[in-house]
C-alpha cells in the first residue's frame, strides 16, 4: 500500500475525517479519495453498503456519477487518441452491459492515488477543451 492511501485510510479510519475532508486536506480530487478508500478501508466499504441510497455521502454521488459518464462518453465520441476512445467505447459499452461495478473493480486493484487524481485533472481538461470547442463552432476531429 502507498504511503499516500495508507494516509487517506488513516485519516479516515483514525481521524473520522470525511472523503470530502481528506480530498480537502490532501489536494486531492474527491473521486480519487473515494477510490483509494474503496481499495484500503474495509470500514470505509462496510459503511458504503450501510449507507441510505439517497445519501452519497461515502459512495460517489448522482452528480460524480453523471460528470464522469459525460467525460467518458465525451472521449469516446470526441477523442484525438483512437486507442482511447476504443477504450472508453468498450468501457461505456461494458457498463450498460452491467459488466462493471466500482467495488468489484477497485477492491482487488492497486494503483497510484496521485497518478489517478492526475489523470482525473487530465481528463477534466480534456474534456472542457472539447466542450469549449463545441461552443466556439470549432471542428472536432472525429
Amino acid at each position: 500500500m502507498s504511503s499516500e492511501n495508507l494516509q487517506i485510510k488513516v485519516s479516515y479510519e483514525e481521524l473520522g475525517m470525511s472523503p470530502e475532508e481528506i480530498a480537502e486536506d490532501r489536494e486531492l480530487d474527491i473521486n480519487a479519495v473515494k477510490a483509494a478508500l474503496m481499495q484500503t478501508s474495509a470500514q470505509y466499504r462496510k459503511a458504503c453498503g450501510a449507507e441510505d441510497e439517497d445519501e452519497a455521502a461515502l459512495n460517489f454521488s448522482d452528480q460524480d456519477l453523471k460528470q464522469v459518464n459525460e467525460v467518458i462518453k465525451q472521449i469516446a465520441m470526441f477523442g484525438e487518441d483512437d486507442n482511447l476512445r476504443l477504450k472508453a467505447a468498450m468501457y461505456i459499452r461494458d457498463d450498460k452491459k452491467g459488466r462493471k461495478e466500482v467495488v468489484k473493480a477497485v477492491g482487488g486493484q492497486q494503483f497510484n492515488i496521485l497518478m489517478f487524481n492526475e489523470a482525473m485533472k487530465q481528463v477534466r481538461g480534456a474534456a472542457s477543451e472539447v466542450k469549449q470547442k463545441f461552443i466556439n463552432g470549432a471542428p472536432i476531429p472525429v
